[in-house]
Parts: C-alpha cells; sequence; structure tokens
C-alpha cells in the first residue's frame, strides 16, 4: 500500500504503522485504516415502502386503545388537569387570569376596529381564544387573543376581499352585457341582478371565513409536520416586520384621535397619502376628541410608566390603567353625552349575550385564501417565537407540533362564533408571567371574566369614546419602538446581515403595505441564506504548537506552517450554487504568498529579522503556488454535496495533479463519503487519499515529501515545539525555522510569516 512506503513500516489492512514517543501513537491512517480499526457501522438503507408507510400512519387506529391514546394526545388538558396541585397553583392562577382578563376586554375592543368589525367581535375573540387554547395548547405563560398586527393585516385583508368580490361581479356584469350585444339582444340588468345576485356580505363573514381558512392551514401544517417552517421566518424578519406593521397600526388611528374624516386610501405606500391627508385636513380637527386623547395618553403614561414600577414590589401584578382608562371616559362620554353635544364618535351598541353560531362562507374561501396564507404564516412565527422565548428564560417546554393543532382547532372552532384570527400577545404573556401563573387554568379564569362581560357588562360601554380606543391601540405598541433602537444597535455589533433582514423587513412593510412587506421580507431572508452559501468563507489553515488542532492562521500567532503543505477548509456545505466558488477558493488559497498573525511573539519577529539579514534576499513577490506540492482539502464543513459538486470536486482533484500536486482530503463525514460513493467520486480518486482527520493527511504529506527527497528536513508535526515557524528553503526542500517556547512571549505586534529562499550554507541547527 501507499501508507506503508511513505511510512516505512509493514502494515496490513488492519495494522497500520505505529510510532513510539512515549506512548504507542499512530503516525497516521487513511480513512479505511481508520473505519476497519474501530470497526465503522454503515448507516441502514431500508426503504420506506409504501406498505411501512401506510402501516405507519394507520398505527393509531389498529386498536381501541391506540386510538383513544391517538386522541388523548390532542388533549393536553387530559394530562395535565388530574395533575393539577390546587393548593400550591390556584393563587397564582388566578392572580394571573383575572389581572390579564382585564387587559382582555380594552385590547379586544380596541383591536376590533383594527380588524373592521364591530367591537364585541374582539370580546369573542379573547373569549373563545383562550377557551379553545386551554384544552390543546401546552404551552403555561401564552396568552392567546387579539393581537395588533394580526388585526391589522385581518382589516387590510377585509378590504381588499370585498374589492375582489366586487370586482367578480362588474366582470360577469360585462359579460353579461357583452353576451346580449352579441347576439344582438335586449339585455336587462334587473334580469342579470336577479339571476347573479351581488353578494352583499358583512365584514364579520369575511373575517371568520379569514379565520376558518387560517386555522385549516395550521392544522395541515400540524398533519405534515411541517413547523420547521417558522423557522424561515427568523426571530429578526418577525421582529422588523412587527415594527413595521406597528407603523400602520399607529397612522391609521390619527384621523380617529382628531375626528378627522378621511378618504380611504390603499395600494402601496398608502400610507404616506394617508399622512397627507389627516394634515391637510387638521383644521377640522374635533378639540373635544384631541383633547380627551391627550388625556388618554396622559394617564396611560403617569400609570403604566410611573406609578406601576414603583409599585411593582409592593403589588402582586400590575395596575390596568387601560381598563381604568376605559371607565372613567365611558362615564365623563356619557354624563355629558359628548356623541350627541360634541359629534364624538363611540362604540355604540355591544349587545348582550354569547354569538349565535354561523357556519363560515364556503363560497368566498377562494378569495381568502391567499389572504389566510399570509395571516397563518405570521401567526405560527408570532406563536412559536413567543413560545421559544418563554422556553428559554423559564426553563418550560412546549410541543410545536402540538401548538400548531391548538392554534389550527383554536382557529377554525372560534370561527363559527365571528372571531378574527387568534394569535399570541407579548404584552399580554409578559403580564401573565409577572402575575405568577402557574397553569393552562389561569386560562378558565380569564375565560370566566370575560364571560362576565360579555353577559353582563357590553351595554355600559356603549358610550365609550372611539379616539379612546385609539389611544389604548397606540400605546399598546409603544414598547416596539421603544426597544427599536437598542435592538439594531446590538444586531449590528453582532450580526450586521440580521440587522439589514430587520431593516428591510421593517422598511419594506412600513413603505408598502403588510402583505407586501411580509412576502418582500421573507424573499430577502432566503436569498440571503442563499448568498451565504454561496460565497461563504474559506481559511487555509495551520497548526496550534504542541497540538494536534488545526486553525485558521490569521487569526492564532503560535502556529506551525509548512510551505509546501497547504490546508484548505471550505465552511459550507459544497451544493451546484457554489462550486465555482469553491474552484476559485482553492486557487486563491494555492497562490497565497503571506499570513497575517494577529498576536505574534517579539522573539519570533526577531528570528525572522536575523534570516532576513543573513540571506539578504526575500521571495515577496515568487508565485509561491509553485511552492505547493500537497493539498488537503478539511470536508469538515462540508455538511451535504450534490452530484454537481462531486464533479467539481474531481475536477479540481485532476487539474491539481496535472500541477504534480497532491489531494488529500481529511475529517469528511459519513454521510458526505456515502454521498460520494453513490456519484461514483471513488471510481476517479483513490480511497487512499481520504484520512479521519488534518493531521493524519499532514502527517502522511510528510512522509510522502521525505520518501521523494531522504534529505528533505521537514519533520513530522508531532515534534515541532515552537511559538512560531517560518519555512524556508529551495525547492523542492523546506526547513523549519522557530523560537523554542520558552523565548516566547506575548505582543499586539502583527508579525508576517514571509518565505525565504534556503541558503546552500544554513546552519543544520536552525
Amino acid at each position: 500500500m501507499e501508507a506503508d512506503a511513505i511510512s516505512g513500516h509493514k502494515t496490513s489492512k488492519n495494522k497500520p504503522a505505529f510510532a513510539k514517543s512515549g506512548m504507542e501513537r499512530v503516525t497516521y491512517l487513511t480513512q479505511d485504516q481508520f473505519d476497519d480499526i474501530f470497526q465503522y457501522q454503515p448507516a441502514s438503507t431500508t426503504r420506506l415502502t409504501c406498505k411501512k408507510a401506510t402501516k405507519k400512519l394507520c398505527k393509531n387506529f389498529l386498536s381501541i386503545q391506540s386510538f383513544l391514546n391517538f386522541l388523548i394526545s390532542f388533549f393536553p388538558i387530559l394530562k395535565w388537569f388530574p395533575e393539577y396541585n390546587w393548593k400550591e397553583n390556584v393563587m397564582g392562577d388566578l392572580m394571573a387570569g383575572i389581572t390579564v382578563g382585564i387587559v382582555h376586554v380594552p385590547q379586544g375592543i380596541a383591536y376590533a376596529i383594527l380588524a373592521n368589525v364591530p367591537p364585541v367581535q374582539g370580546l369573542y375573540t379573547a373569549f373563545f381564544g383562550v377557551l379553545f387554547y386551554s384544552f390543546f395548547g401546552t404551552s403555561k405563560h401564552v396568552s392567546v387573543g387579539s393581537f395588533a398586527v394580526i388585526s391589522l393585516m385581518t382589516g387590510v385583508a377585509c378590504t381588499e376581499i370585498k374589492a375582489r368580490i366586487d370586482e367578480e361581479y362588474y366582470k360577469l356584469e360585462a359579460k353579461y352585457i357583452g353576451d346580449a350585444h352579441n347576439l344582438n339582444k335586449q339585455y336587462d340588468l334587473h334580469n342579470f341582478t336577479v339571476q347573479m345576485p351581488k353578494l352583499d356580505l358583512e365584514n364579520v363573514e369575511i373575517v371568520s371565513t379569514i379565520t376558518f381558512v387560517v386555522g385549516l392551514i395550521q392544522l395541515l401544517m400540524g398533519l405534515l409536520h411541517v413547523e420547521f417552517l417558522a423557522a424561515y421566518m427568523s426571530d429578526q424578519l418577525v421582529n422588523g416586520f412587527c415594527t413595521g406593521a406597528a407603523v400602520h397600526v399607529v397612522i391609521v388611528q390619527f384621523n380617529k384621535l382628531f375626528e378627522i374624516k378621511v378618504k380611504k386610501a390603499d395600494g402601496y405606500g398608502y400610507i404616506f397619502k394617508y399622512i397627507y391627508d389627516v394634515f391637510a385636513s387638521i383644521q377640522k380637527t374635533n378639540l373635544v376628541a384631541a383633547v380627551l386623547s391627550l388625556v388618554g395618553f396622559v394617564i396611560l403614561y403617569i400609570g403604566k410608566d410611573i406609578i406601576n414600577p414603583l409599585a411593582e414590589k409592593r403589588l402582586p401584578c400590575p395596575i390596568p390603567f387601560e381598563l381604568i382608562l376605559v371607565i372613567l371616559s365611558t362615564a365623563v362620554s356619557a354624563f355629558f353625552n359628548l356623541h350627541k353635544t360634541q359629534n364624538i364618535s363611540i362604540v355604540e351598541n355591544i349587545p348582550l349575550g354569547l354569538p349565535e353560531f354561523n357556519l363560515p362562507r364556503t363560497d368566498i374561501i377562494h378569495l381568502v385564501l391567499y389572504d389566510s396564507l399570509e395571516i397563518a404564516a405570521v401567526v405560527v412565527a408570532l406563536h412559536i417565537s413567543m413560545c421559544k422565548v418563554f422556553n428559554r428564560k423559564l426553563g418550560t417546554r412546549t410541543d410545536n407540533n402540538q401548538e400548531l393543532y391548538a392554534l389550527g382547532f383554536m382557529g377554525t372552532l372560534s370561527s363559527f362564533f365571528g372571531t378574527y384570527p387568534i394569535t399570541t400577545s407579548l404584552g399580554r404573556s409578559m403580564l401573565n408571567v409577572e402575575c405568577g401563573v402557574k397553569t393552562q387554568m389561569s386560562a378558565y379564569f380569564c375565560g370566566a371574566l370575560l364571560l362576565v362581560v360579555i353577559l353582563s357588562v357590553g351595554p355600559l360601554l356603549s358610550a365609550l369614546p372611539m379616539c379612546i380606543l385609539s389611544v389604548i391601540i397606540i400605546y399598546s405598541v409603544k414598547n416596539v419602538f421603544k426597544k427599536m433602537p437598542f435592538e439594531l444597535w446590538h444586531l449590528w455589533k453582532v450580526a450586521k446581515m440580521d440587522c439589514v433582514i430587520w431593516l428591510v423587513a421593517f422598511l419594506s412593510t412600513a413603505i408598502f403595505n403588510v402583505m407586501t412587506g411580509l412576502i418582500f421580507s421573507i424573499v430577502f431572508a432566503l436569498l440571503t441564506t442563499v448568498f451565504r452559501i454561496q460565497w461563504p468563507r474559506w481559511q487555509v489553515l495551520s497548526r496550534l504548537n504542541g497540538t494536534e488542532e488545526y486553525r485558521d492562521c490569521g487569526r492564532y500567532a503560535r502556529v506551525t506552517f509548512i510551505k509546501s503543505i497547504r490546508v484548505f477548509r471550505f465552511d459550507a456545505p459544497l451544493l451546484f450554487t457554489n462550486v465555482d466558488s469553491f474552484a476559485n477558493a482553492v486557487e486563491k488559497a494555492l497562490w497565497t504568498q503571506r499570513l497575517k498573525l494577529r498576536k505574534p511573539s517579539s522573539p519570533a519577529k526577531r528570528v525572522v529579522a536575523k534570516i532576513f539579514a543573513k540571506n539578504g534576499k526575500q521571495m515577496q513577490n515568487k508565485q509561491l503556488s509553485e511552492d505547493v506540492k500537497h493539498f488537503i482539502i478539511d470536508c469538515s464543513g462540508f455538511t451535504f454535496v450534490d452530484y454537481t459538486s462531486v464533479s467539481s470536486l474531481i475536477d479540481v482533484f485532476h487539474q491539481l495533479e496535472k500541477r504534480d500536486i497532491s489531494v488529500y482530503f481529511a475529517g469528511a463525514k459519513a454521510p458526505v463519503r456515502d454521498k460520494l460513493e453513490d456519484c461514483g467520486f471513488f471510481k476517479s480518486v483513490g480511497r487512499s487519499n481520504f484520512y479521519p482527520t488534518i493531521h493524519d493527511a499532514v502527517n502522511a504529506s510528510v512522509a510522502a515529501m521525505k520518501q521523494q527527497d531522504p534529505k528533505c528536513m521537514v519533520r513530522s508535526p508531532s515534534v515541532f515545539r515552537s511559538s512560531i515557524v517560518v519555512p524556508m528553503g529551495g525547492d523542492p526542500q523546506a526547513n523549519i525555522a522557530y523560537v523554542p517556547e520558552s523565548e516566547a512571549s506575548d505582543s499586539d505586534e502583527p508579525i508576517e510569516i514571509h518565505y525565504i529562499e534556503e541558503e546552500k550554507d544554513r546552519d543544520s541547527n536552525v
């Protein structure tokens, strides 16, 4: 074998060469020898047949017990409720449930306005969302219900869908008229209207259908186990998108704050026209509404930003100033009859009792599908990311796939009662935790309070001014803008590309519209991933002195670098998208002339200076690719290879061979080697070129150099003990100049490794 000849020891397939240096140690092993010694076990290649797949899917229905277990798995309540510790948990759950329920009331009413539905639908959304999630959800801390961004997306979708319905009707009408003309008949629009009545849908019908379809999509995601898709919406993307959507949430409330009537704007950049219209009509401001709004902001600021932080240690949970503001403003509005005397818009009718059971409009599902897909994606991303936040913070665990089922059942079932899409609210969830929530039982206390409000309190809120709801909406997203500069500054320092993703998501959402911004953000984030794979980083590696570890030689000073051997690492999966980058990187690695080290030792610098003075010449401009005789590719960065990249690897191997450069592959993972085998790589490249570690490949290269030239003075890396190494010498020999570790000292002065020609009468001790 080639390895035997290189090492100079007789070995068999299972007994590689050994060298004694204080302990029995392998000089180097090929990958095949390594696999034989440690009894490598190939991965199972058993195929999942159609029969086995069907059996796997149907195993839950093969017996009554398995079917019952399958059903129970959909209801986590059947697991945690029998084990509920009433003595330890009930007070925390009661306090959290009541407090969060109080906050639900004003937020539900306010966010319903964003969703273009009557205020009472917000109370229904909060109640049924909390109720159904308690049966199916696995998180103890999240608070589901209304959320400003989702409500805004729903309201925008509702407006667009009504426009689509009108457009379809007008197209049918035009077709009817055109057909009548072609047939030379007198057309009767009244007859057409009787035959094809125009869909005159209420907003609640459209919104509840959206909720139903969103729930179906989430159930489908759960059945297909595609919760991983939420990972494509990174935290930075979601945060940037939510901040951009919050801009729309705030701006569309301006006219309500001042009781100004402006024409509805739509299309890309509609927000700028909306702002212009508001300021153009500012002289029509209702001063009473403006004063009410200002007082509302002052009350919330003093209460939430001053009083609550001071009372935090003395009170078990924050004071619900939103509810206090609702009660005070409603009382003032009713007492002074502001609706009639000052033309202040109010909530008006809030009916008592639970809503009627109504099926969604299946005839418009095709019209709401596109918007429902977008809303479902954002709901899932928000909910899963919120669960992850609390899991990390509190050490809890949630089942992401079960959470998809919970969202799906929550959406489909609540849609029968006229709700809009439900998701998690960060503010209410944080409040839940601050109040000491222990289990999902808090949802029932929250639901009980909401039920009392729906059954008895509704009419008492009929005089609530709409401008106060706008104040609550704007103040609820205040923290989103408050943390924006700190989040951006942190991202810019630690991950500039993530900061760019955040900015793109924010700007595209704020400038265009919510739906367009979401799509643009996702596409951009995916493109950044493609770019990172297509143009990844690559490094030339050197051995850390006294170890068998090889690291980026630009980051460490105390390294060993052999001129004739080049170790190269490509930090990415090798795919068809980056094979050209890989080939270019290999060529650049061969032509590397000097490697700057960050923390070299000053003694090493002095030794380099002495060598320069002695030799009197440098090789600063020499084409050092001619000096490289052994090229080692560190395959540890290859998590995956495809057929195109395998062909590229073969091309690189043959091109370097033509230049008399031996190529070795080190650290290839088993799945990568299996893929190489499947693609016929080993028909062109011998298995003896593969080594389990870089160190094995370097030792094999040194042995090959000594075999070619017995006078070669390159020593085995296992005996190097130097703080800095300067390869030198004429081709084909390369020698090592080094500073003993005892003389090494830390220094911040930069030093470069220079490649110097060997002098014939060079001191053999250098």
